[in-house]
């Protein structure tokens, strides 16, 4: 008997994926794996709008705070963590459900991952450095004359990404590019659902959600206990932490730190629509205001029914292109 298939419910923030999730994971026997980088952090469940307990507690979840905020977590580790989650599934018996935004994580399964070396936290951290005293433009100038191939995929204002193609060609003196056709497989086949609004639907849903968490104390008292805290990276670019931040120091009025708040989000979905509008065979579910989760998850499955979803992991172009550091 051949494994249940493996969809992913993606798209952009504030859609209602977790609420249509546990619907969906219900009418598909499945559990659910995390597919988004913020939610695998520990101690700020409000701030990362992780599932609730209860709605943990309705449906297995699987990648949810495994890592504390002081730690950096690689696409790599993800990777090979959902990969084991996956296969514990399929040996149960159990469809699999993956519910997130996180475009980089849902392409390290699909595709495999570049094979470029792991990395070192001391050069990593000096090159944030040189980032924060003369921006992530200036990094981008050395890497193209080091690297002139990944200097033309990453955007010189992409500072993650250029820190990392810089930190592989200091660490091993070779370019990143060169790692970019060693890809360590087997790519998954994974039948990938867009969940989307209608534009101006989404953006208010945006601006009323960050209302309703400025208005949360325990998002107030997670962003106090985590600033104690020597955040990685990634964990210190959750949403509204830097601007709750200065909301806390007195530096910023509610109002303004709302505005703020709301902006970042906003510009956050609009990237993440570019993104997965480049994804090749995804299917896309438009979901209105009228739509409670259960009739949304229906028509998920219709979707997927009725899609013609490739027969292999996805090899588009635009994928390839799309943030290969």
């Amino acid at each position: 008997m051949s494994a249940a298939p493996i969809i992913a419910l993606m798209g952009p923030t504030a859609t209602g994926k977790t609420d249509v999730s546990i619907e969906l994971a219900t009418r598909l026997n499945a559990e659910i794996v995390n597919c988004d980088s913020m939610q695998v952090y520990r101690r700020m469940p409000v701030l990362s709008q992780q599932p609730t307990p209860a709605q943990r507690a309705a449906v297995p979840h699987h990648l949810f705070d495994i890592v504390e905020p002081t730690e950096s977590f690689s696409v790599g580790q993800y990777r090979s963590a959902a990969l084991e989650a996956i296969r514990g599934m399929q040996a149960r018996g159990r469809a699999v459900l993956l519910v997130g935004g996180t475009g980089l994580y849902l392409k390290a399964l699909t595709h495999g991952l570049c094979e470029a070396p792991p990395g070192r936290p001391e050069v990593r951290q000096a090159l944030w450095q040189q980032v924060e005293d003369g921006g992530a433009a200036a990094l981008h100038a050395r890497l193209t004359r080091v690297d002139p191939r990944a200097a033309k995929v990453v955007h010189p204002n992409d500072a993650r990404r250029v820190v990392r193609a810089m930190e592989v060609y200091e660490s091993t003196g070779e370019p990143l590019s060169n790692f970019w056709e060693r890809t360590a497989g087997p790519a998954v086949t994974i039948r990938v659902i867009g969940l989307t609004r209608e534009r101006a639907e989404l953006y208010e849903r945006i601006n009323r959600r960050v209302v309703r968490m400025l208005d949360d104390e325990g998002v107030l008292e997670e962003a106090r206990q985590v600033g104690t805290l020597r955040l990685s990276h990634t964990a210190g670019q959750v949403h509204g932490l830097r601007h709750v931040n200065a909301y806390l120091a007195g530096e910023r009025s509610r109002d303004e730190t709302m505005a703020l708040w709301q902006q970042q989000v906003r510009n956050y979905a609009r990237r993440q629509l570019i993104w997965f509008r480049a994804v090749e065979g995804l299917a896309w579910v438009t979901i209105s205001a009228d739509d409670a989760p259960g009739r949304a998850a229906e028509r998920v499955c219709e979707a997927i029914s009725r899609a013609s979803f490739p027969p292999s992991a996805p090899t588009s172009a635009a994928w390839k292109h799309l943030s290969r550091v």
